[in-house]
């Protein structure tokens, strides 16, 4: 089975000022020593919104000038040692501002369909240009921010013209409506790879666009419970941890009560089903199997965990790598050759 490791290079929405390093840097510096010692390589979506952010207002706060001078090495850092640099996009960093202390976060627009689609597509080359700028190895993947993809026509033809011809985005049976969100993938095909030219939800075996859809499964409402209790220990630690939008009663419940369905992740608690949700792929005779995290999210028990799923991973013969080994080319190249 050839394995994904994807990593939204992304910081919490209503973060402490001085917690860059402790939510973004190092976890991502202890996640690369566990790449070079397997020699594996992965996905790294970096949050583009976040960097030039940074830029606008780095002349005015010496601060920010080092918050975008050592996120910009650690992305080359990356490059460098052979992991894949892939285009993420949360737009409502277009209207957040730096205060002096903390970032004011504006979340009206929280994905490109709340823009205009010319305001989308400007937003996207931008975006997409100045990651480009920062790397040498040509960008041929995307994910959007929360998941919010559609509608994708808004962004087809800049996708297009950027040279971009992955998006992984979806993951099979993902739903969810809310004030800032809006995705529904239960439509789409349940597959672990297709290709499509218009609609992401309609496989196309002539498309021009690969989806690489993070691998899925149902977690149960235990694993949920212990969020929840964690994140009521750490209100009276105050620890100074960031903060993500706020999950509405509705979705608190759902996951509370009954089993959803949610992507494989690494992400602390989840990990520990990594590798019993990879061995039900293994059975099935699965070819790709996609993992999301997020380094702000990492705890020890991701290290643990994902050590011994990469153990068992390359014992078994499994191969570990970057969209760009795997798909070098978008799909009409591939079938040409």
């Amino acid at each position: 089975m050839q394995i994904f490791i994807t990593l939204d290079y992304e910081l919490f929405l209503q973060e402490p000022s001085e917690n860059i390093d402790y939510s973004l840097l190092e976890p991502t510096h202890k996640l690369l020593k566990i790449f070079s010692e397997h020699n594996i390589k992965s996905i790294f979506f970096v949050d583009v919104g976040y960097l030039l952010a940074l830029k606008r207002q780095k002349f005015f706060f010496p601060k920010l000038e080092n918050d975008y001078r050592k996120v910009v090495r650690q992305i080359q850092l990356v490059e460098t040692l052979g992991h894949d640099i892939g285009l993420h996009i949360h737009p409502h960093w277009e209207d957040c501002s730096y205060n002096g202390k903390e970032w004011n976060i504006d979340l009206k627009r929280y994905k490109l369909a709340d823009y205009s689609r010319d305001e989308a597509v400007r937003i996207f080359k931008t975006y997409y240009e100045a990651l480009q700028g920062l790397v040498s190895s040509k960008i041929i993947s995307y994910r959007s921010g929360g998941w919010c993809l559609e509608p994708f026509d808004y962004i087809r033809a800049a996708m297009k013209e950027s040279g971009i011809y992955i998006d992984s985005t979806v993951f099979t049976g993902g739903y969810n409506k809310t004030n800032t969100h809006f995705f529904d993938f239960r439509n789409y095909p349940k597959k672990d790879y297709w290709t499509f030219s218009i609609d992401p939800s309609v496989e196309d075996v002539n498309g021009n666009f690969i989806e690489l859809p993070s691998s899925s499964h149902k977690l149960s409402p235990l694993l949920y419970w212990r969020v929840l209790l964690t994140k009521i220990k750490k209100i009276f630690i105050k620890k100074p941890e960031g903060k993500g939008i706020s999950p509405s009663i509705m979705s608190v419940c759902k996951k509370l009560f009954f089993t959803t369905i949610e992507p494989v992740s690494i992400d602390a608690y989840k990990s520990e089903i990594l590798l019993n949700s990879f061995k039900k792929y293994e059975r099935k005779g699965a070819k790709y199997f996609c993992v999301i995290g997020h380094p702000k999210c990492f705890t020890d028990l991701t290290y643990q965990n994902l050590q011994t799923f990469i153990r068992y991973a390359l014992e078994k013969g499994h191969h570990f790598s970057g969209f760009s080994t795997a798909f070098p080319s978008p799909p009409a190249v591939l079938k040409s050759v």
